[in-house]
């Protein structure tokens, strides 16, 4: 708080008047000036120490990022397992849990994500302090964050549902032919929401490169079998009627023909179907 002392020396004239209003102005500017100088100092040194912190938390993010795409791809490998061994089960019913083709798997791992230091930054209006393009950078990776951290609260309810049966028989022979229908068909919603998560692992990648290692949809495509169809020489011409059908820059097959071949959300929606055609009934284990 500035104050302001009266003079202790009697005017005289106009001119002691003057020197005296003019030292006043004078002072209150360089107090005004001073004070000034101290918040925007201030003001800096928050900013400074702010980026510094969410630079730490976006490091753990990132490293809990790598974990999540390891996940991804043990968690892909589990169900796709998990699918065979029921569908064996299935196909085979005289058979005894110790000759099946493997072992069912429901390990599931959350991700050590954070936005502590964000949250904090935006309830002390630092933010309001930072550039705004810079503001709008942070928002859109930690809204991606946010979002990923959020898909497990989606898969693991129905990967609980799909091991249900455990708590009263661990053993997948002892299973009734209704029952397996049951566990195939809750297994095959667990990978749909497994695939429909890995679209916040591609959008968060998106949002800020420096998430890695990043998630394509080529990747995802070679998983899910979804460029069979249109890199299969037998179906040219089906694919040449499709191609008519659909704007000049979505043509199949689509990793070659698209220039940015991740311009849109994943899993798309042909995505989704095509793990629905994954995980359908097939013979391949007969």
């Amino acid at each position: 708080m500035l104050e302001v002392h009266p003079s202790q020396s009697t005017i005289h004239s106009w001119r002691d008047f003057c020197i005296h209003l003019a030292t006043i102005v004078i002072g209150l500017l360089i107090a005004i000036g001073l004070e000034q100088t101290v918040e925007v100092l201030h003001h800096r040194h928050q900013v400074a120490e702010t980026r510094k912190v969410l630079e730490l938390e976006l490091d753990q993010n990132r490293r809990a990022y790598a974990d999540r795409i390891s996940e991804f791809h043990r968690q892909t490998a589990a169900l796709l397992n998990n699918i065979d061994v029921l569908r064996y089960v299935q196909q085979h019913p005289e058979a005894r849990q110790e000759s099946l083709p493997g072992i069912l798997v429901w390990h599931a791992v959350r991700g050590e994500f954070t936005e502590s230091a964000w949250k904090t930054a935006q309830q002390s209006n630092v933010t309001a302090l930072m550039p705004q393009d810079e503001v709008r950078r942070y928002t859109l990776t930690y809204d991606r964050v946010e979002q990923v951290a959020k898909s497990f609260d989606v898969i693991w309810p129905a990967i609980v549902q799909a091991r249900l049966y455990s708590i009263f028989d661990s053993d997948p022979t002892h299973l009734t032919p209704a029952q397996l229908a049951d566990e195939l068909t809750y297994t095959r919603n667990v990978l749909v929401q497994h695939f429909a998560a890995a679209a916040a692992l591609v959008q968060l990648n998106r949002a800020d490169r420096s998430f890695t290692p990043a998630l394509t949809k080529d990747e995802l495509n070679e998983i899910m079998h979804v460029s069979d169809a249109e890199q299969d020489p037998k179906l040219a011409a089906a694919v040449a009627i499709t191609n008519k059908r659909l704007p000049a820059d979505a043509q199949n097959p689509v990793s070659q023909s698209m220039s940015k071949p991740e311009s849109s959300p994943l899993p798309a929606q042909q995505d989704v179907e095509a793990v629905s055609k994954v995980a359908a009934p097939s013979n391949r284990n007969k």
